[in-house]
């Protein structure tokens, strides 16, 4: 039994079809039936079933499947192991995050390049539920979100520091303002806000969901940075974490005052999986690179 042959059975299993798993193994029809049939005769059982226009597991088929796909992820992770070993100078690293979360992003991503200029960054920028998924389907390595855990069984959820949802405004509107900003005081300032379903919207929407209060809102927008470029140019104030704007020179803060105000950073791995050496390295200059302490706490 041949890892190639476990590979070829695997996606001709889940696309069932030879054509389309020739595409997209880049390997011909032929190649991939003579191997799945070798394999067949090594187990002595069919594992596909066949006819001119079908092909589908069959009942062996079936209760094999699920035992190829864990031996190709346990293949596929001892070589990443290796390739952990030569130093960092070849990989992939695979990090999503939420749209509140991408302002970190821009001060992490290039010092990761400048020094692991090798290892091949994939970033998503989506939701906190798009992010779950991929963990859960393997196609991310790290999520990292605001507030609380991703929500699942399967996934490992872990504080990395702590924050809190803060009024923003460019240097002189937040003007009054004391150490502190309520709730009810939000309602005199007009907002330019993070689109609803964004982590620093959803959080300020549950703190005035009982309050009563009525927002002066003139703009909803789903890119923080965009969002962040027109506070800083206009009387618009908005609310994002306070990590959102360290090292940005021009505005300045107010944290809200409400116990559910918190937006705390969260890192996620899918629990049993291999967590890569680059992930490790991620999250340290993620650290160093912003204004916060690691708090490194598993839920």
């Amino acid at each position: 039994m041949e890892l190639r042959q476990l590979k070829y059975f695997v996606e001709v299993g889940k696309l069932q079809s030879y054509s389309l798993a020739s595409k997209n193994l880049f390997i011909t029809q032929s190649t991939i039936s003579q191997q799945i049939r070798k394999l067949e005769e090594e187990l002595g059982v069919e594992l596909l079933t066949r006819d001119t226009r079908h092909v589908a597991l069959s009942d062996y088929g079936k209760q094999f499947y699920p035992s190829a796909v864990r031996v190709l992820e346990e293949a596929k992770a001892g070589a990443e192991r290796i390739m952990d070993v030569k130093n960092l100078q070849v990989g992939e690293l695979s990090v999503g995050c939420t749209y509140s979360f991408s302002p970190m992003m821009m001060r992490t991503v290039l010092p990761f390049y400048r020094q692991y200029p090798h290892i091949k960054l994939n970033l998503t920028i989506t939701t906190k539920e798009v992010l779950r998924q991929k963990l859960l389907n393997r196609e991310l390595d790290l999520a990292l979100t605001y507030k609380s855990p991703i929500g699942d069984e399967h996934i490992d959820s872990s504080l990395l520091f702590h924050s809190r949802l803060c009024l923003v405004g460019r240097i002189g509107e937040l003007t009054g303002c004391g150490p502190t900003v309520s709730v009810e005081e939000l309602s005199k300032f007009p907002l330019a806000l993070p689109a609803k379903g964004l982590q620093a919207r959803d959080t300020l929407e549950s703190i005035i969901y009982a309050e009563h209060v009525n927002l002066d809102i003139r703009l909803e927008i789903n890119s923080v940075r965009v969002l962040l470029d027109i506070v800083e140019n206009s009387p618009l104030v908005t609310t994002v974490s306070e990590e959102a704007i360290h090292h940005i020179q021009g505005f300045e803060a107010v944290p809200i005052d409400h116990p559910d105000a918190r937006m705390d950073g969260c890192y996620h791995y899918l629990k049993g999986s291999y967590r890569k050496k680059s992930a490790g390295e991620f999250l340290r200059i993620l650290t160093e690179n912003n204004a916060f302490e690691k708090a490194m706490e598993r839920f």
